[in-house]
């Protein structure tokens, strides 16, 4: 299988699928050679073993990609060590569950996670995840973060992970209507306790959404933020520099990015 992996992700073997127009039957082909047959795909970072649930190609190649130059694994090993027993982490855009799940493992029952996921197949993969893996210290909320209560239409484009309230340039494959709201109200109203740790990636939207945690995130006990930035998409009347000031605003001084593939990067912020 290790060679049927090698050879669908060459440089030549891709440019041959896409110039013949094969990629959706290579992709179902490659996943029912790869896919797990009780859909659990079993990762591990930092000596910490977790699996994940998935159900299409799609997400299989997700996973795949996360030990690649631009996946998440060396950021995740660098938060991991950062991360402690007992304490509170904010997922926001949980998707699949890595953050999450890997996230929960390390600040165990005595701590805390907290993941937004407002999208209804990712939610019911996060807690067939959360079972699998035995955690009891992860809520899920299936709910969209932004700046006010209200209601938004999810996107869906052709590529995995491109779910969002942003209507981008992608073919929109499918919609569904989420309930959005403010992290700071849904915190204070459900007595959540401050994270030390907070992750968003939500394609787009992430202005609207620190905007609405806006008191969470500038308490002194938050100190490590890690934004995901997707210029190509935002809002109008909203820029990559009005993002990075806005963290600024809530006290994180130390500011560092991350280049990632498909035109975004990883704003990493932490408290001095």
């Amino acid at each position: 299988m290790n060679v049927i992996k090698k050879i669908s992700y060459h440089p030549v073997i891709v440019g041959a699928v896409r110039f013949l127009h094969i990629q959706k039957i290579l992709k179902y082909a490659y996943y029912y050679f790869n896919r797990p047959k009780d859909g659990l795909v079993p990762l591990e970072i930092s000596d910490i073993k977790i699996s994940l649930y998935i159900d299409k190609p799609a997400e299989l190649r997700c996973l795949e990609s996360i030990g690649k130059a631009e996946g998440e694994k060396k950021l995740l090993e660098k938060f991991l060590l950062e991360i402690n027993t007992g304490d509170v982490v904010y997922d926001v855009g949980a998707h699949l569950g890595l953050y999450t799940i890997f996230l929960a493992k390390k600040v165990g029952p005595s701590g805390r996670v907290i993941a937004f996921e407002p999208d209804k197949d990712m939610v019911s993969h996060l807690e067939k995840s959360i079972k699998a893996n035995d955690v009891s210290n992860v809520l899920v909320v299936k709910k969209a973060l932004g700046e006010m209560n209200g209601v938004g239409n999810l996107y869906e484009g052709e590529t995995i992970g491109n779910t969002s309230l942003v209507k981008t340039y992608e073919k929109v494959i499918n919609q569904e209507e989420v309930e959005i709201i403010s992290g700071d109200d849904f915190a204070l109203e459900n007595n959540l306790p401050i994270p030390k740790f907070a992750k968003i990636d939500i394609e787009g939207y992430e202005f609207s959404a620190l905007k609405g945690l806006a008191k969470t995130l500038s308490h002194p006990d938050c100190k490590i933020l890690c934004c995901e930035v997707h210029p190509g998409i935002l809002p109008a009347g909203i820029t990559e520099d009005a993002i990075v000031e806005l963290i600024k605003s809530f006290g994180f001084l130390n500011i560092d990015t991350r280049e990632r593939e498909l035109n975004s990067y990883h704003v990493i912020a932490r408290k001095s």
